[in-house]
C-alpha cells in the first residue's frame, strides 16, 4: 500500500486477481443473486485484500479488469455453467439450432 491509502496495482496484478476472481466460486450459482461488486467485494476480502476494497480507484479498476475478461472466461468455459446458464452444447441441443 502506499501513501494515503492508495493501492498502486499493475495491470497484470489486477488481471491476475480478476481471473483468480473468475475462476472462484463467487461467480457460481450460489452467489447467482448477488451483484457482481458484491462478489467481488466478498472474494477480496476472503482473500485478505481489503486494502483494494478500501481503495475506490483500485477497486473499480479491478472491476473493470474482472468486466474486460467476462467474455473470454465464459467463452473458455471457465463460467460455462454458471449465471443458471446452460453449457454452449447443451443451449444449442435446447434451443433446436442446427448447423
Amino acid at each position: 500500500m502506499t501513501t494515503a491509502g492508495h493501492v498502486e496495482l499493475s495491470k497484470r496484478k489486477l488481471d491476475a486477481i480478476a481471473w483468480k476472481f473468475l475462476g472462484s466460486q463467487f461467480t457460481g450459482k450460489i452467489y447467482a443473486d448477488w451483484p457482481i461488486d458484491r462478489r467481488v467485494d466478498a472474494f477480496l476480502r476472503r482473500d485478505g485484500l481489503n486494502d483494494i476494497v478500501n481503495d475506490g480507484a483500485a477497486y473499480n479498476a479491478l472491476l473493470e479488469r474482472v468486466m474486460a475478461n467476462f467474455g473470454r472466461a465464459r467463452r473458455d468455459g471457465l463460467l460455462a455453467d454458471t449465471f443458471g446458464a446452460s453449457p454452449p452444447a447443451a443451449t444449442h441441443a435446447a434451443g433446436g439450432h442446427h448447423a
